[in-house]
C-alpha cells in the first residue's frame, strides 16, 4: 500500500514530550532510582509519541504517548491506547509475541497525555528489511505469522465493539453500523465527498440482520500488518520477536481483520492460519458483511489519507468496489483482492 505525499492536512499528533516529562515517566514507573541514560524516539509510527528508552539498571523500555488533548481526532480514534490496556491481558495470554506492559496511566496524572511504558524487544521492523531474508526463512516467518494470528483470532470474548467498559454492545450490526456513522460525520466535517457512501449505508441498514455476527465475539488486533511485527534473527533462524501496536482492536469475526481484504498474504501463512475467513464467505449475509469490513477500512483511510495528505486514490478505489459488488451479492463472487 504505497502512499504518495500531497502535503495539506497534517495535524498535530505526535508533539514531542519534554526531556523533564520523559523523567516524570520513568520515576513514576521505575522509582527515582531508575537513572534515565538514553532517550530515542521511535519516528515510523504515525498516531502515537514513542520512544525506546534506555537505563543504567534496568533493561530498555517503550514509551508510548497518546496524541495531545488538542489533537483532532477521528471518532473512532478516541482512547487508542486505553483499549489496547484493555484487550492486553488476553493478548498476550493467546501469543507470546506481544510486548509486556510495564506501567499505564490514563488519568494524566504524570503527564498530559495517556500513557503505556512497555518491554522494548529486539529486533528489526520486518516490512523495512523483507529484502534481506532468504526465501526459506521468509516462507518460515510467514508460517509463525500465521499461527500467531490463528491463536489470536481464537480468543472469546463477550461483547462486540471496541473494548473499552461502556464501548461494547450485544448486537454486532448496532455496533458496525454506528462506526459507519462516525467515519460518514467525520467525512462530512471535512467536506470529503465519498461517491456511493449515503446509499452504501442505507443497504447496510436494510441488511440490519445479515450484520450480525453468527458466532461468539473473537478477538481482532486490527492493524497486523507488517510494519507491527518485529523479527531477528536467533541461532541462525529468524523468528518473530515482537507484534505490536495492538491499539486499534476490537471484538467482531476473523473476517473483520483487514489484511484479509486489503493484502495478499502468501501461502505460508494461510498454511499455519488455516481456512482463509473471506473465502469462507459463501451465503449473502457472509458476503454482505466481508463488504462492510472492506468498505470500512477504506473509509478509514480515506480520513487517514486526508490528515497526512497522502493520494487516497487507492482507498477511493477500494471503496467503489465495495459498492460494486454490493449490486452483485446473488451472482457468483470471488474473494476481493
Amino acid at each position: 500500500m504505497a502512499f504518495v505525499r500531497l502535503g495539506g492536512h497534517r495535524a498535530p499528533l505526535q508533539a514531542p514530550l519534554a526531556p523533564d516529562a520523559i523523567e516524570a515517566v520513568c520515576r513514576a514507573a521505575l522509582g527515582s532510582a531508575a537513572r534515565l541514560t538514553t532517550c530515542e524516539h521511535v519516528p515510523h509510527g504515525q498516531f502515537n509519541t514513542t520512544y525506546r528508552l534506555g537505563f543504567a539498571v534496568h533493561a530498555p523500555l517503550i514509551l508510548r504517548v497518546a496524541p495531545p488533548s488538542n489533537a483532532p481526532l477521528f471518532r473512532h480514534e478516541r482512547g487508542l491506547l486505553a483499549r489496547e490496556f484493555a484487550v492486553h491481558r488476553r493478548l498476550a495470554a493467546a501469543s507470546d509475541a506481544i510486548p509486556r506492559i510495564v506501567h499505564h496511566d490514563f488519568s494524566c496524572a504524570t503527564i498530559a497525555r495517556p500513557l503505556l511504558l512497555l518491554e522494548c524487544r529486539p529486533g528489526a521492523v520486518w516490512d523495512h528489511i523483507a529484502t534481506e531474508i532468504a526465501e526459506e526463512d521468509t516462507h518460515a516467518l510467514w508460517r509463525e505469522f500465521g499461527a500467531q494470528v490463528r491463536a489470536i483470532h481464537a480468543v472469546e470474548g463477550e461483547l462486540f465493539g471496541f473494548p473499552c467498559a461502556g464501548e461494547g454492545r450485544r448486537s454486532h450490526a448496532d455496533w458496525l453500523l454506528g462506526l459507519f456513522a462516525d467515519l460518514a460525520a467525520d467525512l462530512d466535517e471535512r467536506k470529503l465527498l465519498v461517491p456511493g457512501l449515503t446509499g452504501f449505508r442505507q443497504r447496510l441498514r436494510a441488511g440490519h440482520a445479515a450484520l450480525e455476527a453468527p458466532a461468539p465475539p473473537r478477538l481482532v488486533h486490527g492493524d497486523l500488518w507488517l510494519q507491527n511485527v518485529l523479527v531477528e534473527r536467533r541461532a541462525g533462524r529468524w523468528r518473530l520477536s515482537a507484534i505490536l501496536d495492538a491499539e486499534r482492536a476490537f471484538w467482531s469475526e476473523p473476517a473483520a481483520e483487514w489484511i484479509f481484504s486489503h493484502l495478499r498474504l502468501p501461502p505460508a501463512f494461510w498454511q499455519a492460519y488455516g481456512a482463509h475467513p473471506i473465502a469462507g464467505a459463501g451465503d449473502r449475509s457472509a458476503r454482505l458483511r466481508v463488504l462492510a469490513y472492506r468498505a470500512r477500512a477504506a473509509l478509514q483511510l480515506i480520513l487517514e489519507g486526508w490528515r497526512r495528505g497522502t493520494d487516497t486514490a487507492f482507498a477511493e478505489r477500494n471503496f467503489a468496489a465495495c459498492v460494486g459488488m454490493h449490486a452483485d451479492l446473488h451472482e457468483p463472487w470471488t474473494c476481493p483482492p
